[in-house]
């Protein structure tokens, strides 16, 4: 019971970390551009991540087999990790903490839909209704209540960038359920996080003006983003759904919204009510949807 109890905690404290990302990027990002700031985080997430696997060892069938799909992991970090994270740190200089975490929380949903053509499943009467929840609660977030905002399209830049974000990442999560199913989850997310890492660095090279700011609230930042949300959560993640499952693990998904939301009121952040009730119908086809959308196969990181 007691080890059955750790794990538990491993699943909170991801998403509790996951949910603050959020805030604690749109710091990081009033001292570097969205690129460097990809580029520190991945650096730092790719090196403890290694670290890790230094002590874990991979397996002979690992290597062999990452050998064997190296251009299915390079497609996945970059499409789901590299150009994710750039149209999520792109966005997150345009629009706030609270709408990026729940657009984010559409996740489940969004790859249910990707699934259909690329997996060959169907919808049941359940996942409808949760989609339309999720549907109705994302026009309220991004149109604050406003009808005129809908029909006139005007949603601000940083929303249109983290509704892509969620696309390429739900797009990758498929991807890897389809031909990347057979790897260790942590092996895996190393060398997804790897390819993420190079291609910050190789682009950063050739666009951007090096400068590592040494404020304490920037080093703090990019501590929590790289070792935290991308190192540690990763592996707590993944040793988890081994250790209990990944349907048990996957309900936990949930809670990330949850505490994103939360956050947003803490730190004072102007939230009117249609906001609030968007964010409540999201939550709702969230967990609508969490019996039947339970992926088996590594999620990757926020």
């Amino acid at each position: 019971m007691r080890a059955f109890n750790k794990y538990y905690f491993f699943l909170v404290f991801t998403t509790f970390i996951w949910g603050i990302n959020f805030h604690v990027t749109q710091v990081a990002l009033q001292y570097t551009s969205a690129m460097l700031t990809g580029t520190y985080r991945y650096t730092l997430g790719a090196l403890l991540l290694v670290f890790i696997m230094y002590f874990r060892k991979p397996t002979s069938k690992d290597i062999k087999a990452a050998f064997s799909k190296w251009k299915s992991i390079v497609f996945v970090g970059v499409v789901g990790a590299f150009v994710y994270n750039i149209l999520f740190l792109e966005g997150m200089k345009y629009t706030s903490a609270f709408n990026g975490v729940l657009i984010i929380g559409l996740t489940p949903l969004n790859t249910a839909l990707i699934s259909i053509p690329m997996l060959g499943q169907r919808l049941n009467l359940r996942q409808v209704i949760a989609m339309m929840f999720g549907f109705l609660g994302i026009l309220f977030v991004l149109s604050k209540g406003d009808i005129n905002v809908i029909t006139n399209l005007s949603f601000s830049k940083g929303d249109i960038y983290i509704l892509c974000a969620n696309l390429s990442f739900s797009f990758g999560n498929v991807y890897i359920k389809k031909y990347l199913g057979g790897f260790a989850p942590l092996w895996l997310t190393t060398l997804v996080t790897v390819v993420a890492c190079v291609c910050f660095i190789g682009f950063s090279v050739f666009f951007e003006d090096f400068i590592f700011p040494t404020e304490t609230e920037y080093l703090a930042a990019l501590f929590f983003m790289g070792a935290l949300s991308t190192a540690l959560c990763g592996a707590f993640w993944f040793i988890s759904i081994k250790e209990i499952g990944a349907e048990t693990s996957a309900l936990f998904m949930n809670l990330v919204p949850v505490f994103g939301a939360s956050a947003s009121f803490i730190l004072g952040e102007e939230i009117v009510t249609p906001q609030l009730f968007g964010g409540l119908l999201v939550i709702t086809g969230l967990l609508i949807n969490s019996v039947k959308i339970r992926s088996k196969k590594p999620v990757l990181e926020h």
